[in-house]
């Protein structure tokens, strides 16, 4: 039998990633010509430069989210890191906490193998709307699923 095709509904930051390494890279280049420069601006270049690395070290070990008819799966590199039936998604929220070019996320809350609630945040593509479609397929296997398409923007940090 026939897997069915996993559509990818995360991004890969693939803009963000080119910028903020080249942005490295211009931070790195002033940081080695550190005897031209004040003792304070090297100490900022520094400070930004451990800051944008760690937003860098993010955005490469966020997992690759796909689903299919049944399940949602969440990769870690090539590997399957997790497999959430569709049916034990409790709620799908908006969120306006995030960053990229879209500048939102959505908070995924979901029941375990053990029946405790977990959660997983979903940065949709930009250019496409996989994330509706994703809806749609999860109402279909749980009727009761909370959808929230909207955020006062504080709400998301008392959920």
């Amino acid at each position: 039998m026939d897997q069915p095709a996993k559509l990818k509904i995360s991004t890969d930051f693939i803009i963000t990633k080119v910028f903020l390494i080249g942005f490295l890279g211009i931070l790195l280049l002033l940081l080695t010509d550190y005897r031209k420069t004040e003792a304070d601006t090297v100490g900022w270049y520094g400070f930004i430069f451990f800051v944008l690395s760690i937003l860098l070290y993010y955005l490469f070990s966020r997992p690759g989210i796909y689903y299919d008819e049944k399940f949602l799966y969440v990769m870690k590199g090539t590997k399957l890191y997790m497999e959430i039936p569709l049916e034990n998604i409790q709620s799908i929220k908006y969120s306006v906490i995030g960053f990229g070019r879209a500048g939102y996320s959505y908070k995924i809350k979901y029941l375990d193998a053990v029946n405790e609630m977990k959660s997983v945040i979903i940065f949709p593509k930009v250019f496409s709307n996989p994330i509706s479609k994703f809806i749609k397929c999860v109402e279909k296997h749980n009727p009761r699923v909370r959808v929230s398409n909207w955020s006062f923007g504080i709400n998301e940090l008392f959920d």
